[in-house]
């Protein structure tokens, strides 16, 4: 590659290349009216170091983070890692999985520090409406949290619109976090970005310093030339998993199951509560019976036992495949 032979591959900032995060700041301007500096970027090996990052930087031992359930479950980890409490908020099907902030208002403490907040969501690809994200905001002031936006499945919409965080919440409480894998499919090059408060940006660039020192070089030059693709080239890609969303959702449905249709992302939630198994043991027995493999629902939280994940980031024959052998699987059961 060109910029390899250029000598690109050096040590780089903590913070990430300036060319890099200029145009990620061009980006968010031209896409979103966001006015954002190079200044206020770091770019990260990934969108989920961002996350560890964040947790590192702004908690002391036993503060607690107001996370989503079902949820990533990385981020649960995460924060008990860095000697944080993960408290969970239930996104439950009988409120169309959309949080109850009366709930989330019981459960906070002195000691609650952060929301994170995840729209498109994984594992639901539930898509938070405007007022959503307005409470969101408003909690966040009446509590004085800061907030996380993980914004990694940004691109991926199908119902509805989706509203980043930025909108609504002060700059001086927002970490928005965003990833290239996604976006762009560049999963195996590790690369993500997220924009920060600038008084917690020195702190957050120590951190990141002690942990990898640098995003690869490589990588980064890499994420540039990804921002210079073509918007339609995503368009594309995010149409072809629209048409996976719409297969695998109507499949499954046909066959008799109960499926939550997602606003975004690339995942299906699909119930399987009707068969009284544990989730895993139906991952599990699927995949030995039918050679299909989907995620079990309690890997995501304690409220998502009796539920599957299902990916749709794959051919449309392998999903209409996929969809085939699940139905057959449930024929058997």
């Amino acid at each position: 590659m060109e910029f390899y032979e250029k000598g690109d591959i050096k040590y780089t900032p903590t913070v990430g290349i300036h060319s890099l995060r200029a145009k990620i700041a061009q980006k968010l301007l031209n896409e979103k009216n966001w006015e954002v500096g190079a200044d206020d970027v770091i770019i990260l090996p990934g969108s989920l170091f961002g996350t560890v990052v964040a947790f590192r930087t702004v908690l002391e031992p036993g503060d607690e983070v107001l996370v989503p359930d079902p949820g990533f479950t990385n981020h649960f980890s995460q924060v008990e890692l860095t000697g944080g409490k993960a408290k969970r908020y239930f996104l439950l099907a009988e409120n169309n999985y959309l949080p109850d902030f009366d709930a989330i208002r019981k459960s906070i403490t002195p000691r609650t520090k952060m929301i994170l907040v995840n729209t498109p969501s994984n594992p639901l690809g539930v898509v938070f409406p405007e007022e959503v994200m307005k409470s969101f905001s408003n909690l966040a002031e009446e509590y004085n949290l800061i907030v996380i936006s993980d914004e990694a499945y940004e691109k991926y919409i199908y119902q509805g619109q989706h509203f980043g965080m930025y909108r609504y919440v002060r700059p001086e409480r927002l970490i928005s976090i965003f990833s290239f894998s996604k976006t762009y499919a560049l999963t195996g090059w590790r690369v993500g970005y997220m924009v920060v408060p600038k008084d917690l940006l020195v702190h957050l660039m120590k951190v990141a310093e002690y942990y990898i020192a640098c995003t690869s070089h490589l990588s980064q030059k890499a994420a540039e030339i990804a921002l210079d693709m073509p918007e339609s080239e995503i368009q594309t890609m995010v149409e072809s998993y629209r048409e996976n969303c719409e297969l695998c959702c109507s499949g499954l449905e046909a066959a008799g199951f109960k499926v939550f249709h997602p606003g975004g992302g690339y995942y299906v939630w699909v119930d399987i509560r009707e068969f009284g198994m544990k989730s895993l043991d139906f991952c599990k027995t699927l995949l030995r019976e039918n050679k299909v493999a989907v995620a079990p629902g309690d890997t995501f939280g304690q409220s998502s036992e009796g539920f599957i994940r299902v990916s749709i980031c794959r051919k449309k024959l392998e999903v209409e495949e996929g969809v085939r052998r699940i139905a057959a699987f449930r024929r058997k059961l």
